[in-house]
């Protein structure tokens, strides 16, 4: 590699900007441009390799971290309240495991019952359900007394008219028949 100079620094921006350089090279501009006189018309190209030359310094080592150094009962309670965690996890995961896979659908559901808040899936679901039940018969029973109030209501106009006359008939059950 030849010396960089105001001959030919030009020549190896451009170079440079279109990735062709070696890593020599570009370590050598990197240089160029923060030491030597730079003409005029590469002036702007100055910040741009002394931000790159600056990535290319290798940062400091950081000075390791030293811990206190433990005493054996220091580590019996550091293994005492990992198996502690371990064990807590492991009985909330059985707690959870037990319950029906459809019982999953409801996580996150409570019942307040006597003014304490009840989270146990075991009882929210079985309370959902009933409640949905509940729900479901008294609809139908809305709904059969509609029909029974609907068929009353159709009964009772028609023992107004005189049904004989086939005109008043047709007109009397078209009405009714919305």
């Amino acid at each position: 590699m030849k010396e960089i100079d105001q001959n030919n620094v030009s020549r190896y921006v451009e170079r440079f900007l279109a990735g062709e350089t070696t890593s020599a090279e570009e370590r050598a501009l990197y240089d160029y441009f923060s030491h030597g006189h730079i003409p005029a018309e590469l002036e702007s190209y100055r910040e741009m390799f002394a931000w790159y030359g600056s990535l290319s310094q290798a940062p400091a080592a950081p000075e390791p971290i030293r811990l206190p150094r433990l005493r054996r009962w220091q580590w019996t309670g550091v293994a005492a309240t990992v198996a502690l965690l371990l064990g807590l996890g492991f009985v909330f995961r059985m707690q959870t495991a037990d319950l029906p896979e459809e019982y999953m659908a409801y996580e996150g559901s409570y019942i307040i019952r006597d003014g304490k808040k009840i989270t146990d899936l075991r009882v929210v679901v079985p309370e959902i359900r009933r409640s949905d039940q509940l729900v479901s018969e008294r609809l139908n029973q809305l709904d059969r007394s509609l029909e029974e109030a609907e068929d009353a209501f159709d009964r009772a106009l028609m023992e107004d008219f005189d049904m004989s006359d086939p005109d008043v008939a047709e007109v009397v059950k078209a009405s009714l028949s919305y």
